[in-house]
């Protein structure tokens, strides 16, 4: 080895020693002084990728790794990039990335760790509790194996088995957290709190602990001890991070200052929480989906919005809308906060007529999402609603539930057209206006029924979603509304059954 070359060795094994340190700056520095001398340094390439994914720039990462990849196919430097494709949402290139690896050597641990990854992201769980069953089997020391197993194993809803796993992991806070979210889920509410107090022990600051801690405190109606909690829903990764410059907004009279509020999470979160904005006092600016624009403008008290997407306005400070009911002081609205357009909703009641008692209804959310685990209904189980006298079942579903339409065996109405322009809810809103009742799993249609203030009936999983809380057959959110429970995981059967005794009073 020539006496550059050592030179150039001695730099990358500093730069290494400064990355293990955690001086990822000083490291930073090395790397590129490396890349200066020799910029064919696959290793020093593929550390600035590593340096990238823990800061946060998978697109960055992902480019250097390519180029290392490019000069020498190391199996490292592939499961490096696939966490860099994890982290941009692209698991099936993750896979693949992975698959790479273990044609080359068949029984490689850490590949097929990322493999499981990769398979529980793109929502093939049971796959991936064989992988990472396989990865632990050749190296029970593999770092986070059983915490990894123990939470496929939830996606693939086998919680009892979950459980067994994560309790078999090293006590650490990632390992605590996801066993606090089984029994969370198994219905072991004092289990889950006392889990996530060993963990808060450990990790006081930790965003993932508190923002779950937030979760838990809300489902057990306890929301004075979750605001700390919920404000770290950005830094625990549950909802992308805006980079706003301005200071958060607390809730303090703005005196001239102009507001950004901006929408987060679905559809259904912003009609819930849209309620706050017209109690803010003074100047302030709500950017929205451009989807839901013209169904709020129903409402004249809602200040001037903006379609995210497109250039904002100057403002001086910024809140999320979830935020709001933690730092405001006046109340928000009261159903209903939302209205039908006059002519929709004359147009939608000719088309729906008076005959029979009118149940609108709807099933099935995104199931592209997590969260909708359990939570949509398989349109069989309205059938009994359906049987009785009178009954006319009119169809609000929209997007892939609609195809359970052809197969379902009883009768059920479709409106031909609803809601296929650009804008959400604005036939749906003046449906329901037409219903005498809306029948519907957790999903927006039912926060925007509540919204307009109409009878609406919601089927909820064991452990629901925490704004639905527990025990209790009303929300605090919307008094039209009834919460219908399920009393077994999955059993949906009585849930509708306690429907169909409720129609005729």
């Amino acid at each position: 080895m020539s006496k550059r070359s050592q030179q150039i060795d001695a730099l990358f094994r500093q730069g290494q020693q400064l990355h293990t340190a955690g001086r990822l700056g000083e490291a930073e520095q090395l790397y590129r002084q490396v890349l200066a001398a020799a910029p064919r340094h696959a290793e020093a390439l593929h550390a600035l990728g590593a340096l990238a994914i823990q800061a946060g720039r998978p697109d960055a990462a992902d480019t250097l790794l390519s180029q290392a990849l490019a000069l020498k196919p190391a199996a490292v430097f592939q499961l490096t990039r696939a966490a860099a494709l994890l982290a941009l949402k692209r698991p099936e290139e993750a896979a693949q990335a992975c698959r790479t690896v273990l044609r080359a050597q068949r029984n490689h641990p850490e590949a097929l760790q990322v493999l499981g990854h990769a398979l529980c992201d793109s929502g093939q769980p049971e796959a991936a509790v064989d992988t990472y069953r396989e990865a632990l089997r050749l190296k029970p020391c593999l770092p986070d194996i059983r915490s990894d197993l123990g939470t496929a194993l939830r996606h693939a809803n086998r919680l009892a088995e979950a459980e067994q796993e994560l309790r078999l992991a090293p006590a650490n806070p990632v390992a605590l957290v996801n066993l606090s979210s089984v029994q969370k889920e198994r219905g072991a509410f004092a289990g889950a709190e006392a889990t996530l107090r060993r963990a808060l022990a450990m990790a006081p600051d930790d965003p993932v602990l508190l923002y779950n801690w937030s979760l838990l405190m809300l489902l057990l109606g306890r929301p004075g001890e979750a605001r700390a909690g919920w404000e770290n829903r950005f830094r625990a990764g549950a909802v992308p991070p805006r980079p706003f410059t301005q200071p958060q907004w607390q809730g303090d009279p703005l005196q001239g200052r102009r507001l950004l509020v901006h929408a987060e999470q679905g559809l259904g979160d912003i009609i819930q929480f849209c309620r706050y904005l017209p109690a803010i006092g003074g100047s302030l600016v709500f950017e929205t989906p451009p989807r839901l624009m013209r169904l709020l403008s129903g409402n004249p008290a809602m200040p001037p919005m903006v379609a995210a997407g497109e250039t904002l306005p100057q403002f001086d400070v910024v809140a999320p809308l979830l935020s709001l009911p933690g730092r405001m002081q006046a109340p928000p609205a009261q159903p209903p906060y939302l209205f039908a357009e006059a002519d929709r909703l004359a147009a939608l009641a000719k088309r729906i007529g008076l005959a029979g008692f009118r149940i609108g209804i709807a099933w099935q959310g995104f199931s592209g999402r997590q969260e909708d685990k359990g939570r949509s209904v398989p349109l069989c189980f309205y059938r009994v609603l359906a049987q009785q006298p009178g009954v006319r079942l009119i169809s609000l579903q929209k997007g892939e539930g609609e195809a359970q339409l052809t197969g379902a065996g009883f009768p059920i109405e479709t409106l031909d057209g609803l809601d296929d322009g650009p804008d959400a809810f604005i036939d749906t809103a003046a449906a329901m206006m037409s219903l005498d009742l809306i029948v519907t799993s957790d999903t927006s249609i039912a926060h925007l029924a509540g919204a307009l203030g109409r009878p609406v009936w919601v089927a909820l999983r064991r452990v629901p979603d925490w704004r639905w809380m527990l025990d209790r057959a009303d929300s605090p959110w919307y008094p039209s509304m009834r919460l219908f429970r399920q009393q077994d995981d999955g059993a949906w059967g009585p849930v509708f059954d306690a429907m169909a005794r409720e129609l005729p009073r």
